[in-house]
C-alpha cells in the first residue's frame, strides 16, 4: 500500500511546520529540525500525572464548522476542501441531489444515516469527545460511540505486511510541550472526510491538539494527492464542560428515518405518543 509523507516515529510533522503561517499556536519556526527522538512521556501512570490536564468533556465551539466567506456549501459538505476538478464535480453533484433537485427519492445518506462510523477525519467534527491517559497510549472517545486509540510508546506506523485498515485509521503520536502530535494513516476507505466524501488508501492526517485555558484547539493538515490539490488545512475549536458525556447512537430503534440502500426515503413526522421513545 502506497503511504504518502508518512512520518517517522517521533519526528515533527514537516508539512505542519511549513504552514505555521496559516495556524495559531505552538509550531516550530519555519525551517527547525525537528528532534527525531523526543522524549516519550506518559509510559507510566506516575508520568501521566505531569501530562496537560485534559479531563473532561469537549464540545464542539460554535460555529460548529470553519467555513471561509463565500465558500458556498461550507465545509460539513466538502465546500472548503481543496478538491482536484473530478472530486469537486462529485461533491457538487451529491450537493444537487442533497438539495433535493434529482428527487426527493434520491436524497443521500452520511455515513451516519447509513450506520456506519464517520471515521478519521470527519469522527472530530460535531460531536463532543473525551481524553483517557493510560501508559504508552491517548484514547479518545467520541459521543457517537466512535473511538481513537493514539499509541505513544514510541511504536511506528503499523508495517506494509500486516496493514489492517480501520475507520479511526493507524495512530501513532507523541508529546512536544503540552501538545499532542498525532500522525494517522491506513484509514479504511469508507471513512468520511466530510458529509459525502470518502477517504482514500492515501489519505494522511496530521493534528495538533493543545488545550487553550478552557478550549481545546485542533490543528489540522490532511495529504492525499488522489483527491486534493493541495494540503486541506483547518483548525477546530471545543469547549470544556463540566457535565457528564451523553452518548448517541444514530442506529437506534427510535430513529425515525426510512432509508434505502444509499438514498433517505421519507421521515416520520408524527409526533410520539406519550410514554413512547422520541
Amino acid at each position: 500500500m502506497e503511504r504518502v509523507s508518512r512520518l517517522a516515529v517521533g519526528a515533527g510533522a514537516t508539512l505542519i511546520v511549513a504552514v505555521c503561517g496559516l495556524l495559531a499556536g505552538n509550531c516550530q519556526a519555519a525551517g527547525a529540525a525537528a528532534d527525531p527522538h523526543p522524549a516519550l512521556r506518559g509510559q507510566t501512570w506516575d508520568s501521566i500525572k505531569r501530562l496537560p490536564d485534559w479531563s473532561g468533556v469537549w464540545a464542539p465551539s460554535r460555529p460548529l464548522l470553519p467555513r471561509n466567506p463565500g465558500s458556498g456549501t461550507g465545509f460539513v459538505f466538502g465546500g472548503d476542501v481543496p478538491l482536484k476538478p473530478k472530486y469537486a464535480a462529485m461533491r457538487d453533484e451529491r450537493m444537487a441531489a442533497v438539495r433535493g433537485e434529482r428527487g426527493l427519492d434520491k436524497i443521500p445518506l452520511s455515513n451516519s444515516g447509513l450506520c456506519l462510523p464517520n471515521g478519521t477525519p470527519a469522527n472530530m467534527g460535531p460531536v463532543a469527545h473525551e481524553y483517557l491517559f493510560s501508559p504508552g497510549r491517548v484514547t479518545i472517545l467520541l459521543e457517537n460511540s466512535e473511538i481513537r486509540r493514539i499509541w505513544t510508546d514510541g511504536r511506528p506506523h503499523v508495517p506494509d505486511d500486516q496493514v489492517n485498515p480501520s475507520f479511526s485509521g493507524d495512530s501513532i503520536g507523541h508529546w512536544e510541550g503540552d501538545t499532542l502530535v498525532v500522525d494517522t494513516i491506513n484509514i479504511f476507505p469508507e471513512a468520511e472526510l466530510y458529509i459525502g466524501g470518502r477517504v482514500t488508501e492515501k489519505t494522511h492526517v496530521s493534528e495538533r491538539i493543545t488545550r487553550v485555558a478552557d478550549r481545546m484547539r485542533i490543528e489540522t493538515v490532511v495529504e492525499d494527492p488522489e483527491l486534493f490539490i493541495k494540503p486541506w488545512v483547518y483548525t477546530r475549536w471545543y469547549d470544556h464542560e463540566k457535565g457528564p458525556p451523553i452518548d448517541y447512537n444514530s442506529c437506534t430503534e427510535g430513529d425515525r428515518a426510512k432509508k434505502g440502500e444509499e438514498t433517505l426515503l421519507d421521515i416520520n413526522f408524527t409526533a410520539p405518543k406519550e410514554g413512547q421513545q422520541k
